[in-house]
């Protein structure tokens, strides 16, 4: 265990570190599955106290950001968004539970090759960052159904699919990435929150109290080994590296994802 322990800390935090992801590390279900050898459902319930305890810190350090936030904006993040992932997590749950191991590998590979399709294809320039003209349109699309998204997919897979909405947002929507990325996190960590709850209710016992304990400690370990390893390889990493190393990661995104549907 501590082998396999110390391969997924190693591979995710350095890969995520190359893509300056922070939280959302979809690799860490794969390796789950590949390097632990466990079943989908194991992975995606483990995984989510990876997400959670991530997008926990972020808005830990952004604390001081969101006070200063305008009033409405704060009522929408903390009330809008939490009732939202609050019923989809619970719809996405219900779907988990319902569905065989065949339907979450084949939802699970499709997600690989679109992951991996984004990282080759999609990359923003400097500018594009901080967008100061977004679309009004867009903006309250991706703030209506942007909740809905992440609760159900979070609640039936384990992602949010962070890495095709905030694209979207940007290339689309030209919003500001940093206020983007701050709002999918808060939602994030609500539907991993609500999902951990459905996920453990819904089980029928399934998922004992011990079991949930387990995962719970593994998920904070693991979590605490991929955050330091980003952040100690993220020191290394040049700007000029990282648009050669997404495609590179792309790549091998798609190819991994032949190796998913294998598990079928």
């Amino acid at each position: 265990m501590m082998v396999e322990f110390l391969v997924l800390i190693l591979i995710v935090g350095f890969v995520t570190a190359g893509l300056s992801i922070r939280f959302d590390r979809f690799f860490t279900i794969l390796l789950l599955l590949f390097v632990f050898k466990l079943t989908i459902f194991n992975a995606i319930n483990l995984f989510l106290w990876v997400i959670l305890f991530g997008a926990l810190m972020i808005i830990l350090d952004n604390a001081d950001k969101i006070s200063k936030l305008p009033k409405a904006m704060k009522m929408k993040l903390f009330t809008f968004i939490p009732i939202m992932t609050f019923i989809f997590s619970w719809l996405g749950s219900y779907v988990f539970m319902l569905s065989s191991k065949t339907v979450l590998i084949v939802t699970l590979g499709i997600i690989a090759i679109l992951y991996g399709l984004r990282l080759v294809f999609i990359h923003f320039a400097p500018d594009e960052l901080d967008l100061t003209n977004a679309s009004p349109t867009i903006v309250k699309l991706c703030g209506i159904f942007g909740p809905i998204i992440s609760g159900f997919f979070i609640g039936f897979i384990g992602t949010s699919l962070k890495p095709l909405k905030i694209p979207f947002a940007i290339k689309f929507g030209k919003m500001n990435a940093k206020q983007v990325y701050l709002g999918n996190t808060i939602t994030t960590f609500f539907a991993a929150f609500f999902t951990i709850i459905w996920h453990f209710v819904m089980s029928k016992g399934a998922i004992t109290g011990a079991i949930f304990y387990q995962q719970m400690i593994l998920g904070a370990a693991l979590w605490t080994g991929i955050h330091y390893t980003f952040e100690l390889t993220n020191i290394f990493f040049k700007n000029s590296w990282r648009k050669p190393f997404q495609i590179i990661i792309g790549l091998t995104l798609l190819l991994v994802s032949i190796k998913v549907f294998m598990m079928i």
